[in-house]
């Protein structure tokens, strides 16, 4: 494909996205080209461009899944037409935080393995996206013929959303309270009462507490109104092993905080960028034993589960996808989940409209 231009939502600055041609990307031995379907958005690559956390120019986009367009040499497993899901972060395996399963502060891991043009930093919002040879070897997901490219798109934000769940130690029997369930609550709540937890869910919008029910939550409420109320009530006055906080701000935090029992976890899943902070009070801290704890990005060792649960559909991701918008409205997709209004989920941009198996763009009914 030497020569050719694509078409791609090109960050700018902070706050400006701009769709512009770029030259399709040359892929080199070990390598993949992939032509994407459809990029789901992210709030991480939001915080990204609207905070200008980055050096400009770049491609985001990272919740990919399209076909192979072209195979580098050497990349016997794949072939043109393979549908496929990329991840973007690979760790290396044998540096000192791989050998104790901390991939996230791997070097390798850090350093982005997919790119539409300029530095990496994803570039699925871009009809074709390069994959390096050490993602092609360990990062490529085949999707079965049964599954939308938009839902395999979630295969990867199911992933950290697992590691989060697990790093929490969530078992069998717990009672859990997902604070915030805007799309990653919904998947937290989902994993969580997958791994046999009793799932409680607040929120303030009325629509997304009725898909959270739907989704298999046992109990809603209202984040406005008595939330650690009736979390004890629940609870016979303990409160809840663990709280998973998927939502922003001080009153998320200490509304989980407060809803867990002595001894009890908040895992903060929700922070992701310099500046996002919340004040504890240490003291009732220490001496009630709670503890918080922390999760970021994926895990290479629950790729292969996490896939799972996105194809069997044991996670239902479907339900989450609110919008659709072409490439050429990358912007206003981005600006949609930035600025959510009641009915606004997961955003997907489609490189084709209908590639992902879906109604097409414009907002889902």
């Amino acid at each position: 494909m030497a020569g050719r231009t694509m078409r791609a939502a090109v960050y700018r600055g902070p706050g400006r996205v701009e769709v512009e041609d770029l030259p399709v990307p040359e892929v080199g031995p070990g390598e993949i080209l992939l032509a994407v379907d459809v990029c789901g958005v992210c709030p991480t690559d939001i915080k990204k461009i609207q905070k200008g956390l980055l050096q400009p120019p770049r491609v985001f986009g990272h919740e990919m899944a399209g076909r192979v367009a072209a195979v580098g040499a050497g990349v016997a497993p794949y072939r043109e037409g393979d549908r496929i899901v990329a991840h973007h972060h690979v760790p290396c395996g044998d540096c000192f935080y791989c050998e104790r399963k901390l991939y996230a502060q791997c070097a390798g891991y850090k350093r982005n393995g997919t790119t539409a043009g300029f530095e990496p930093a994803g570039g699925g919002f871009a009809e074709y996206v390069r994959v390096m040879d050490w993602v092609v070897t360990r990062g490529v997901v085949r999707i079965p013929d049964d599954v939308r490219s938009e839902e395999a798109a979630f295969v990867e934000p199911v992933n950290t959303c697992l590691k989060a769940v697990d790093v929490a130690g969530i078992g069998r029997g717990e009672t859990v309270l997902v604070v915030g369930q805007g799309p990653i609550g919904l998947l937290l709540s989902q994993i969580a009462h997958a791994r046999g937890a009793d799932v409680l869910a607040s929120d303030v919008l009325a629509d997304r507490l009725a898909l959270a029910e739907r989704l298999g939550v046992r109990r809603t409420l209202d984040a406005r109104n008595g939330v650690v109320e009736a979390v004890r009530s629940a609870t016979a006055e303990r409160g809840a092993d663990c709280a998973l906080l998927a939502a922003p701000g001080q009153g998320a935090f200490d509304q989980a905080l407060a809803s867990v029992r002595p001894g009890g976890r908040v895992m903060v899943f929700s922070a992701t960028s310099p500046g996002e902070t919340a004040v504890v009070d240490l003291g009732p801290l220490c001496t009630s034993e709670r503890r918080i704890l922390t999760a970021y990005s994926s895990s290479i060792d629950l790729q292969d589960e996490a896939a799972e649960m996105v194809f069997s559909r044991r996670v239902r991701v479907a339900e989450l996808i609110s919008d659709r918008f072409p490439l050429e409205a990358a912007a206003q997709a981005i600006a949609r989940v930035a600025e959510p209004s009641p009915g606004t989920l997961k955003a997907m941009v489609e490189m084709t409209p209908g590639a992902g198996g879906c109604q097409g763009p414009g907002r889902a009914q």
